[in-house]
């Protein structure tokens, strides 16, 4: 259960004066390792980038959990918590909850490193069928901070439900993308998705659009699967969902239980994974299908040179 770490993110994120200091503060209370926190300014006001660390005992891989967003709130247009906020809220849940869990002895074989950025007042932008949160920064920006080398493998937090193709709240997950390339759905991944939620796997549907970068003048469902365009890592989204479109900057659209069933989805992929157990793709396919139709990796750039 990680109810108790969503309820003090979400408190604490509530509010107009938050900023990454307070969060990290937090977080090193509790423990989290290499807490760091970069303040960018852009065109439209500045943001802060936070990013931490949960130390295992060097035996597993290492897990990224990214918390996408533009914003976590739109102030002055809007007062409260917005629902984009959700990736930095299940991503610092899981921050936290993993922290616990060390403090109590319970000790991941790998590392999990989390990054997402603190902004209560980002701006919004027209987007259909409902609007956009937008960034102080741009959003390559963003991926460039977020996504560390370390990482082995990403889960990619964001809110997704300014959409009308996932028709289902609580969250789902996406296919795994690496390189260019949309891959099948994890088994491991869905086996742990239903035991969380004690209910059959949601899956959402991505276009090769989706995984290319920002900025290319195509249709994106939303930024969920941008880390794809900076790592040759498996990157897999985990989307908070509603069964109508919710605008990203609606307020009072948090719902604490999806976000903690999220979480906890986190946690336990961080688990699984760390110990070997949690696959994002399987290899030998990998090399079947790099050695049938090659590279694929043009895709994760603004266009195909020559």
């Amino acid at each position: 259960m990680a109810l108790k770490q969503v309820l003090e993110i979400y408190e604490l994120l509530d509010s107009a004066k938050v900023d990454g200091a307070q969060v990290a503060n937090l977080l090193t209370s509790r423990g989290a390792d290499d807490v760091r926190v970069e303040r960018v300014t852009g065109e439209q006001g500045y943001t802060d980038f936070i990013a931490c660390a949960i130390r295992g005992n060097g035996a597993g891989p290492t897990l990224g959990i990214l918390g996408q967003l533009g914003g976590i709130g739109a102030r002055p247009a809007q007062i409260g918590l917005v629902s984009d906020a959700d990736g930095a809220i299940v991503a610092l849940s899981a921050a936290l909850k993993l922290a616990d869990m060390r403090r109590n002895g319970d000790v991941l074989a790998g590392d999990v490193r989390i990054t997402t950025h603190i902004c209560p007042h980002a701006p919004t932008q027209p987007h259909a069928p409902t609007p956009f949160m937008g960034s102080p920064v741009g959003i390559h920006t963003m991926i460039a901070r977020q996504v560390q080398p370390e990482m082995q493998a990403i889960l990619s937090v964001d809110t997704t439900r300014g959409n009308r193709v996932i028709n289902q709240r609580g969250f789902a997950i996406s296919p795994t993308v690496k390189e260019g390339y949309i891959l099948r759905v994890s088994e491991d991944l869905l086996n742990i998705m239903s035991w969380v939620t004690g209910k059959m796997p949601v899956v959402f549907p991505i276009t090769t659009q989706d995984i290319t970068p920002y900025g290319n003048d195509l249709y994106h469902l939303n930024s969920i699967l941008q880390p794809s365009t900076a790592t040759s890592v498996p990157v897999v989204g985990v989307a908070l969902t509603a069964e109508v479109p919710v605008p990203g900057p609606a307020t009072g659209a948090n719902h604490v239980y999806d976000d903690e069933m999220a979480t906890r989805f986190c946690v336990e992929v961080a688990k699984m994974f760390a110990a070997g157990r949690c696959n994002f793709y399987e290899g030998d396919e990998w090399q079947k299908i790099q050695a049938r139709y090659g590279s694929l990796s043009f895709l994760q750039t603004m266009k195909r040179e020559g």
